[in-house]
């Protein structure tokens, strides 16, 4: 079975990318509650150690590698979505239809 790429493909393509981005911030910021009102309770060595790890290690997973807005792997998804959309749908896919409708007007 084949399916006809569309710009309704894309847009909803889309639409789920920034659906799993609002839910992993959401989540993170969640979590981010959560650790500040543990940081609260236990204090000490362990509970710094264990922040320094979060705060340079999981954080900039999330944020930067996962979710940002710069060369994140979400962002990434949908920028070559963009691009599909721009080069193909809107671009390549118009100009064969024009050649394809009068072939011996092009260049030869």
């Amino acid at each position: 079975m084949s399916t006809r790429l569309t710009s309704t493909i894309i847009d909803n393509a889309k639409e789920s990318v920034q659906a799993y981005i609002n839910t992993v911030a959401a989540i993170n910021s969640d979590l981010d509650v959560v650790l500040s009102q543990l940081r609260v309770s236990y204090a000490g060595d362990a509970s710094d150690g264990y922040m320094e790890f979060y705060n340079t290690r999981i954080q900039p997973a999330v944020t930067e590698n996962l979710i940002g807005t710069g060369a994140s792997l979400t962002a990434n998804i949908l920028s070559m979505l963009d691009n599909i959309k721009q080069q193909l749908l809107d671009t390549v896919d118009p100009q064969l239809g024009d050649y394809n409708r009068n072939p011996d007007s092009g260049d030869t």
